[in-house]
């Protein structure tokens, strides 16, 4: 069977690593994917996907006034401390963090859903405009602390729909393997009687065989000894006859003598 015809896919690995069943896809999650793995990988993928979502400038516009790291509004520590004022989660194009004519720079956040429905990001982005004369720097710090809490808010929510499913299918695993179980044990004490009843009903037939056997050989022998008889029959009533016969012709050849 081909890797992509197996049922069960790894949610991590993707497509070209599926596996036949539920206990062998725990066992490859356990050994390989474990929740503390993931974490990590998954929280430096959202820096990475945040530092992507951000517009192609120049690096001056990127250089605040006390720090000269062009990187620093990207940087774990400085995510952790600002905080967007919205409570919804944004997306890229309401931004405009993607370029209106690249076709190569584009990139989106893998494996994450938002909701976009319920995004009012342009309420947000006109509480937090700069003005025509304000700050790049604070333009593009707002955009990466927006795309930071969106990338960790889906993050927070794949996680723990990852974290759901995987208990589900581990229950559902554990209640296969019990019903499993016990058809088996069940199938396995029917087979017992079965083979029981069967074993019963050949030495009975067995013995049936063997009287019929004897009863068969009985009438053979019956056979024999009534044929024998009926000849033996035959034979004493031709002596008698003879007898018979010998008996007249001397009582005649004692009368004409007595004559």
């Amino acid at each position: 069977m081909a890797s992509l015809d197996l049922p069960y896919r790894c949610p991590r690995c993707g497509e070209h690593k599926r596996f036949r069943s539920l206990s062998s896809l725990r066992a490859h999650l356990e050994y390989n994917h474990t929740y503390e793995t993931l974490y990590v990988l998954s929280k430096s993928n959202s820096v990475c996907d945040a530092a992507a979502l951000l517009p192609l400038v120049a690096e001056g516009a990127l250089i605040t006034p006390n720090n000269n790291d062009p990187f620093e509004p990207l940087r774990p520590s400085a995510l952790k401390e600002r905080h967007f004022p919205c409570r919804e989660l944004p997306c890229a194009d309401d931004l405009s963090l993607t370029p209106a004519h690249s076709n190569s720079s584009t990139r989106y956040i893998p494996n994450v859903e938002f909701p976009l429905g319920e995004i009012f990001m342009k309420q947000a982005m006109a509480s937090t405009d700069p003005g025509p004369h304000g700050n790049p720097s604070t333009a593009v710090a707002v955009a990466a602390n927006v795309a930071a809490s969106a990338v960790e808010a889906a993050y927070e929510e794949g996680l723990a729909r990852l974290k759901a499913r995987a208990f589900e299918r581990l229950e559902l695993d554990e209640r296969l393997e019990k019903l499993s179980e016990e058809v088996e044990q069940k199938i396995a004490a029917r087979v017992g009687r079965l083979q029981a009843e069967l074993e019963r009903k050949s030495s009975e037939l067995e013995r049936a065989k063997q009287e019929s056997d004897r009863l068969s050989q009985e009438k053979q022998d019956l056979e024999d000894k009534a044929t024998e008889l009926s000849r033996q029959v035959d034979v004493s009533v031709e002596m008698l006859a003879n007898l018979k016969q010998d008996l007249v012709s001397k009582e005649t050849e004692l009368t004409h003598k007595q004559q």
